[in-house]
């Protein structure tokens, strides 16, 4: 397994709230915080630092999914704490999106907010994650389309993150890795900036290191309007 990432303040914002983990062989993340000044970097960092110590050795496959439902669940509550107890950190969030192979062959996803995970299979980029985000809400209730909801100014705004309220509601799935070339990992920084299209063919690069140079390059080309974070994990490899 190999694996490559970046993360960058952008061309636009005065911080770096997101957060990275790469674990390889198993265990990687993005988590992009929220809130007033610094209190979204402190969201991201807590939420990827309690994740990194999640145990997952030995645990028999039925039990990941409920395993990293309870552990986001106790992050979520963590970091919701801090808030409570600091008014310079009330209102703090981060999205967290992780991802845990057990193997070659199966994945499991952890995911509140509107980061991302795409998987590139029979040549195809497919986002396997659902946005809690306003505007992806409204597309699923046929309020607004896909087109709309890309340009809405409103794209921003996220219905779920870690550490928000005292409770928040995880999305956890399995998806199968046949046929698979690589996953993608990443903050709203790069999936806003860079169009689906674009993405599918520099991820379909070989050298992992060069195709992270690219996808960083026409992200902030496209004006880097956000904090830029992403990881590629190549299956093949």
């Amino acid at each position: 397994m190999q694996a490559v990432c970046r993360t960058n303040r952008g061309l636009v914002r005065e911080n770096n709230e997101d957060r990275v983990l790469v674990k390889i062989p198993h265990l990687f993340a993005i988590a992009d915080g929220m809130g007033g000044h610094q209190s979204g970097e402190i969201a991201s960092y807590e939420a990827v630092k309690l994740l990194a110590t999640l145990e997952f050795e030995g645990m028999p496959e039925e039990q990941i999914l409920p395993y990293l439902q309870i552990k986001i669940e106790n992050i979520n509550k963590k970091i919701w704490e801090m808030g409570q107890a600091n008014k310079k950190l009330s209102g703090m969030g981060t999205t967290l999106t992780a991802l845990y192979l057990s193997d070659k062959n199966h994945a499991f996803v952890g995911h509140v907010g509107d980061s991302r995970i795409y998987l590139l299979q029979n040549n195809v980029l497919k986002q396997v994650t659902s946005d809690h985000s306003l505007v992806a809400e409204m597309v699923r209730q046929k309020k607004m389309t896909a087109t709309q909801a890309e340009n809405s100014a409103k794209k921003h705004l996220i219905m779920r993150a870690v550490g928000a309220d005292p409770e928040v509601e995880v999305d956890t799935f399995e998806f199968l890795l046949g046929g698979a070339r690589k996953i993608l990992l990443c903050s709203d920084g790069l999936s806003n900036m860079v169009p689906l299209q674009q993405l599918q063919e520099i991820i379909r690069e070989e050298d992992l290191n060069a195709l992270a140079d690219k996808l960083m390059q026409v992200a902030l080309a496209a004006g880097g309007r956000d904090n830029i974070s992403f990881i590629v994990v190549d299956v093949e490899g």
